[in-house]
């Protein structure tokens, strides 16, 4: 502490217990500034950071564009069809294409694993299609470099590395001795420290925010999505990582306060970064899924082909058709589908989708219940491993997540109800005969997919273990920390 005079003080009164807190974060600033190796980890963590950044906003637009472009060319498809049955033409189908989120330039999230469209045709709710990981091989599946990456795995060890010697330094130097018996008090001198690692913290994040910020005005569409909401989410996202990297600091003090040297000290902190970015949530993962187990793609196929075993389809041998029919007789009194005033194949087939829809709806439910609840066990250590509950708040702000996945097949899955109940009205209303067919105005009447992602309240509804583990990794934190400076003794 050579660089700031502190004279002799009683219990210091608060604007002097200021002016030493200031002092201290001013010395601690000065000497990060002064570390040429760590100043040029900042430098170099704030340019990868852009250019994380401008890899996927060129991403991000790639694929807008490309998705937009497979959008119309399908609609085209649609549309031109020739004369035909209207059932033909709803298992012709058509596909759903997922509009890429803004954000998602800076968390991928699980988009690239989860499929960027689905196949809509009758009978049938399928699994989303074009999974950009496996289409890369390897390398894809193994991850790309992105902005969440860096600031998740990268900045918190920039932060650790910055402040593992700030007491043990001090004590080793004989500096804290010196503050100790000038009558500085152990928690002044931890705010000031605090407060410096806090403005490095700020200084990693600042480039992700504003770069991002950028990035995001440009390239909303303001006519699907709204460009103050996308602030909203990015203003939950660069809280969630500066409560994340506030909890890094406290640690980084409060180990150093407690380790007899400054080797030590960056030992411990290592060991526990190296827990947090890969080990933990490797076991939070595998645990989570013993816990709330998922099927296999065959098994929930194979689960949904037996429900709907139970169900006649086209089988008009199946004792569910003739009960239907016979319900319908009775309905409409008469004793023969041919005197019906409208055609039973259309009556016929409205049915069996609705039975298909309760189907469907029960099995893709529990499988994304299932998720949401691995999800959940993941962030329940988030507490004392922050990343388990800072990945699933990035990802959920960033609309990125399993549950955004989840809104969209949702929305794609009622498209396609739509589509099958204008062709069974159609069907059930004009249908004479089985030579029956249908113009293109019933294809053009027939509206196109459009799907706005829901607003930032649905990403805080589904986020609450993840703040309330992040939050609790900072109050954690910060009493280590403070026990820790309450402990300090010169050597």
């Amino acid at each position: 502490m050579s660089d700031v005079a502190l004279s002799p003080v009683a219990p210091a009164a608060p604007t002097r217990r200021a002016r030493i807190v200031r002092a201290v974060a001013a010395k601690e600033i000065l000497e990060m500034r002064r570390d040429r190796r760590l100043l040029a980890l900042f430098v170099f963590t704030a340019l990868l950071t852009l250019a994380a950044l401008g890899f996927g906003a060129v991403e991000n637009a790639r694929l807008t564009r490309e998705r937009a472009a497979a959008a119309e060319a399908d609609r085209l498809l649609w549309t031109g069809q020739s004369a035909k049955n209207p059932h033909a033409a709803a298992h012709f189908g058509q596909y759903a294409f997922k509009p890429a989120s803004p954000l998602s330039l800076a968390d991928p999230g699980v988009d690239p694993y989860v499929g960027s469209a689905v196949w809509l045709e009758a009978h049938k709710q399928n699994e989303a299609q074009f999974r950009a990981a496996r289409d890369g091989g390897i390398a894809a599946r193994l991850g790309g470099l992105s902005a969440a990456f860096i600031l998740q795995t990268v900045a918190p060890l920039i932060v650790l590395l910055a402040g593992f010697a700030s007491f043990s330094g001090e004590r080793e130097s004989g500096a804290l001795k010196q503050l100790l018996s000038l009558g500085a008090r152990p928690r002044d001198l931890l705010a000031g420290k605090a407060l410096a690692l806090m403005g490095a913290s700020a200084a990693l994040l600042a480039p992700a925010v504003v770069g991002a910020a950028i990035a995001v005005a440009l390239m909303t569409d303001a006519g699907r999505l709204s460009l103050a909401d996308q602030f909203i989410r990015l203003a939950a996202l660069a809280a969630g990582y500066a409560v994340y990297l506030a909890g890094f600091v406290f640690l980084a003090l409060g180990v150093s306060a407690l380790a007899k040297s400054s080797r030590a000290a960056l030992v411990a902190l290592l060991a526990f970064w190296l827990v947090n970015s890969f080990l933990a949530p490797r076991l939070a993962t595998d645990i989570a899924r013993g816990l709330a187990p998922t099927p296999t793609a065959q098994e929930f196929r194979a689960a949904i082909a037996r429900d709907k075993a139970g169900t006649f389809g086209h089988d008009e041998t199946h004792p569910a058709f003739a009960a239907f029919r016979d319900d319908v007789l009775r309905t409409y009194g008469v004793k023969d589908i041919k005197d019906l005033p409208v055609s039973f194949r259309g009556l016929a087939l409205r049915r069996d989708d609705e039975n298909g829809y309760a189907i469907f709806d029960r099995h893709f439910g529990a499988l994304q219940a299932a998720y949401d609840r691995q999800d959940a066990l993941r962030a329940s250590a988030g507490f004392f491993f922050p990343l388990l509950a800072l990945r699933p708040l990035s990802m959920a702000f960033a609309g990125s997540d399993s549950r955004a996945q989840f809104d969209f097949a949702t929305a794609a899955e009622a498209h396609r109800r739509d589509i099958q109940n204008e062709v069974s009205d159609n069907i059930i209303h004009f249908q004479r005969d089985e030579n029956y067919v249908a113009g293109p105005e019933l294809w053009r009447r027939i509206a196109a997919f459009s799907y706005r992602a829901p607003m930032a309240g649905f990403a805080l509804s589904s986020s609450a273990e993840a703040i309330a583990g992040l939050v609790g990794w900072l109050a954690l934190t910060f009493a280590f920390a403070l026990f820790a400076a309450r402990r300090l003794k010169p050597l």
